[in-house]
């Protein structure tokens, strides 16, 4: 993975504005993409294996995890790649991460509206597919075989 976020300066500030902006709805936002997600890949619901409230604060944190590492992104690949790594013992298949971004961007556009136009989903997007591609490589790295997880 390039060390360095390819997202141009105006599509890291749309995407630190949009989720500035969904922090008062970020319950809502949580609640709406699970509810997609679980529409879209029923099966995913048996891989939260602690209470949905408390998977909504990880997912929220990681993505502010994320925002907040745009300028320092070589920080940030460690933790996704164990998050990926964690996430293969969790059970998630790697085609799966299509469904959760759809269903992310999804719950993202029906919170800000017209807030979240074109430009502001392409960069989400381009985020989400970035946060993806690192996870996956995570998860298949040697040291997921070493640690026969």
């Amino acid at each position: 993975m390039n060390q360095k976020l390819p997202l141009t300066l105006k599509h890291k500030r749309l995407v630190r504005d949009s989720l500035e902006s969904i922090r008062e709805y970020e319950t809502s936002v949580v609640v709406l993409f699970y509810g997609r997600l679980f529409e879209i890949a029923p099966e995913t619901r048996a891989l939260f294996k602690i209470d949905i409230r408390q998977q909504s604060k990880k997912l929220l944190d990681t993505l502010t995890t994320a925002v907040e590492s745009l300028d320092r992104f070589e920080e940030l690949l460690p933790f996704l790649a164990e998050l990926g790594r964690k996430h293969v013992t969790y059970g998630v298949q790697t085609e799966q991460y299509e469904k959760l971004r759809s269903a992310f961007l999804w719950a993202l556009g029906q919170a800000l509206g017209l807030e979240f136009d074109r430009e502001t989903r392409a960069a989400w997007d381009q985020l989400l597919t970035i946060i993806s591609a690192a996870m996956l490589e995570g998860a298949a790295s040697p040291l997921q075989v070493e640690r026969g997880a």
